[in-house]
């Protein structure tokens, strides 16, 4: 194995090593992004020397047209030249005083302070080959030590498993392992052509190991938007975007820059072209992908009910799954004082400012060291004063490894900007380039002018002259990105959490959760003052109820945190597990209200004549009838897109269940008798009176002299019902009709059938095909 150094007074302050029939080029230099960097060593440039090493052992040298050059034995060598080095070659940059090479780098000290310098370039094959199982991580005492924040300690370990057999475990790392685009939970047997990903590096057993962030950030090929109806929202475009650099998208309203960030970042992918993010193929490993993007919409995407705090935590619980408390402890506190937001951490989203809530979405995406973040309007609610300190942010964002993209309308945005893509009217690219040469490309003096320029008969010749001037010869077909599988984080853990925050979210929200149970006891107090006696009225009016409190509790709960839902999901939220977190709250609250609800019921009617029975089923009835009410209000919420639309729907859903119960009045047609069978109310109503068995019923009673007299009298509650049901009833269900049996199963069938419902909503809103 071949190893060097690169000494500086006499301390080695970095060094690498190659291993056999392994090929690999690094770059030497000032600029942090080079394999091997000297940041602080003036007389370096920026990109200084390359090295090469191939797949026999040599090593070959070139000076990248340094200004202070490569010596080689005390001669400086020509710019763009392949050299080839031995061993005895006295190799320095910049000449006396720069950074020497060394060939024996274990001969020095190393620089105190100094950290673990990376060695990418292991070859596996060779590594396996000399020990039967070798570890992956970020410590030094790793057998491959691949040093970047995101990779554990002890990130992984392959063993080989005899002739062409290699076991990769996940040594229950923080972020995972990917093996050709795909999530590995626990182990899988690779190949030698099988691509893994650990962290920020991809490697093969047999290749170089490759650092993404040091690629190309976003590469496009041909991508092109079409909406529903054939309206294009992007024309074809192709473009790179360097990575650590700070970009803005800008554009008369209406342009396409929205739908251009979300074809980039998968929320709403192209039609067809491809997208490239590091290098990656975005439909072919989006599970890998999603974890290592941000993305910030232009409604906030943390709840208003949580503190800032809480909504890192939970945020971090939720796509940081193996972190440990303190690990997510500090992250947080790291991410506040990145911020600055530490003095917020205890307020409530809902106080906060409009530019504070932005930081704190910002925050919450951040916490995964995203490779590439996307922002659309994060400027639109700030200040002038604020802005300013808002875009120092994200420029210290880039210079700590991550690409910045922003969709922006106000000028004065661009003074932080490396570059800026200029969209016309239509949804073309008319400008991509330095922000420093914009006006002189649109001839005009300031930015308003060139928004001007883009919309209208105008923007045809700035289309023009961007295609002339951009032919398109990218090698990139038609093929459609849409169709993506990703796998999800742990259900159990998602589930915990989720109710957890659900939970947190109700309970600081204390004066509509009071609002909320506080109905059951109101609605029980009226029925008590204005029934003196348990008629039919009364079981009916708990079915009825039943049905207002699930629903009406349910019937926002969806639709009104759908740009939190939308980014969680595009993460790695499941369905299943969103949904019984919603049930599992609201259900809790149900419980609540039947509780309050027959409590009072029973305490009332106990002394009547009949008196109220059996509070134990009538309870568990009520609960029962309320959570399937729950699931119909959030199958509405799951169904609509505003909560506007809510308050037109509840009442839709609601009158019927009063109309087709059975007790307002008779059910005279057999197609509104099967109509009733969909109404909760109707099982409700009909359950509540077996339980209670008698009610009273006031009958006319004829006296002699002809008048009639009313009196009061109990009768049997199920026969009373059955009357007002259409006789097709009976001669459906024979022996089971008016039974608790069929109460109970008719009430589990709407409920499924509700829940199926809520599924299928939810997944139909998908914005790519998730298996």
């Amino acid at each position: 194995m071949l190893k060097i150094g690169f000494l500086k007074d006499n301390l080695i302050r970095n060094k690498i090593a190659f291993t056999p029939n392994s090929a690999a080029v690094i770059v030497i230099g000032r600029d942090p992004k080079c394999e091997i960097s000297f940041p602080e060593i003036k007389n370096i440039s920026a990109q200084h020397a390359q090295l090469i090493h191939d797949q026999n052992g040599n090593l070959y040298i070139v000076d990248l047209n340094s200004t202070n050059g490569v010596f080689i034995n005390n001669n400086r060598i020509a710019p763009g030249v392949q050299i080839l080095l031995h061993k005895t070659d006295d190799v320095r940059f910049s000449g006396i005083g720069g950074i020497k090479l060394t060939f024996n780098p274990d001969d020095y000290s190393t620089k105190p302070g100094t950290g673990p310098s990376p060695i990418l370039h292991h070859n596996l094959f060779y590594l396996l080959n000399r020990k039967s199982k070798i570890t992956l991580g970020r410590n030094k005492d790793n057998d491959v030590c691949l040093d970047n924040p995101v990779v554990s300690s002890h990130h992984a370990e392959i063993e080989k498993r005899g002739e062409d057999k290699y076991l990769l475990t996940d040594a229950n790392s923080l972020n995972g392992i990917y093996v050709n685009g795909k999530k590995v939970n626990g182990s899988v047997y690779i190949t030698e052509h099988d691509v893994i990903i650990i962290g920020r590096f991809k490697l093969t057993l047999k290749g170089q190991a490759k650092d993404l962030s040091k690629e190309v950030a976003i590469r496009a090929e041909r991508i092109v938007k079409i909406f529903k109806g054939g309206k294009v929202g992007l024309h074809e475009s192709s473009f790179e975007i360097p990575s650590k650099s700070l970009l803005a998208v800008m554009g008369p309203s209406g342009c396409g820059k929205s739908t251009l960030l979300k074809a980039l970042n998968g929320d709403a992918p192209p039609s067809s072209g491809k997208v490239y993010i590091s290098g990656l193929s975005l439909s072919e490993n989006f599970d890998y992908i999603k974890t290592h993007i941000g993305y910030v919409p232009q409604d906030d995407i943390v709840h208003k009910e949580l503190t800032v705090e809480q909504s890192l935590f939970y945020a971090a619980k939720l796509r940081l799954e193996n972190a440990s408390s303190d690990f997510i402890k500090q992250k947080i506190d790291q991410v506040l004082r990145q911020l600055k937001i530490e003095a917020i951490r205890g307020s409530l989203v809902g106080k906060i400012s409009g530019g504070q809530r932005k930081r704190v979405s910002i925050a919450v995406e951040i916490l995964t060291d995203p490779l590439i973040l996307f922002l659309d309007e994060p400027t639109s609610p700030l200040d002038p004063q604020t802005v300013k300190e808002f875009l120092e942010i994200l420029k210290d964002l880039t210079v700590k490894g991550t690409t910045v993209i922003m969709v922006t309308h106000k000028p004065e945005d661009l003074n932080y900007m490396d570059d800026v893509i200029f969209m016309s009217e239509g949804g073309h690219i008319v400008y991509h380039a330095s922000k420093n040469n914009y006006l002189n490309y649109f001839g005009v003096p300031d930015t308003v002018t060139v928004y001007t320029e883009l919309v209208d008969t105008k923007a045809k010749k700035w289309i023009t002259k961007h295609q002339q001037s951009h032919p398109n010869n990218s090698k990139s077909n038609s093929n459609s990105d849409i169709g993506r599988t990703f796998n999800h984080a742990n259900f159990f853990l998602q589930y915990w959490w989720l109710t957890i925050r659900y939970f947190n979210i109700k309970l600081n929200d204390s004066i509509n959760s009071l609002f909320m149970v506080g109905q059951a006891p109101i609605i029980a107090g009226l029925i008590c003052l204005i029934f003196s006696s348990v008629t039919q009225a009364v079981p009916f009016l708990m079915a009825v109820s039943a049905v207002w409190f699930g629903a009406n509790n349910a019937a926002r709960e969806i639709v009104g945190e759908t740009p939190i839902y939308k980014r969680e999901r595009m993460f790695n939220q499941g369905i299943l597990a969103y949904i019984l977190s919603k049930v599992t709250v609201l259900s809790s609250f149900a419980a609540l209200q039947s509780l309050l609800f027959t409590l009072i019921i029973y305490l009332n009617f106990s002394d009547s004549n009949p008196e109220w029975n059996d509070p134990v089923s009538t309870f568990l009835w009520m609960m029962m009838i309320s959570i399937g009410a729950t699931m119909m209000g959030l199958l509405i919420s799951s169904l609509v897109t505003t909560t506007e639309k809510v308050m037109t729907l509840v009442p839709i859903v609601l009158i019927p269940q009063i109309m087709l119960a059975g007790v307002v009045a008779k059910i005279e047609s057999p197609f509104v008798e099967l109509l009733s069978y969909l109404m909760l109310s109707r099982w409700g109503t009909e359950g509540f009176s077996i339980i209670q068995k008698d009610v009273s019923a006031e009958i006319q009673v004829p006296q002699i002299d002809g008048s009639q007299v009313t009196e009061k009298i109990t009768v049997n509650a199920i026969d009373q019902l059955k009357n007002s049901f259409h006789s097709s009833y009976s001669d459906r269900f024979g022996s089971w009709h008016g039974t608790m049996d069929l109460d109970l199963v008719a009430v589990l069938f709407i409920t499924i059938a509700c829940f199926i419902g809520i599924y299928v909503a939810l997944k139909l809103k998908d914005p790519i095909k998730i298996r």
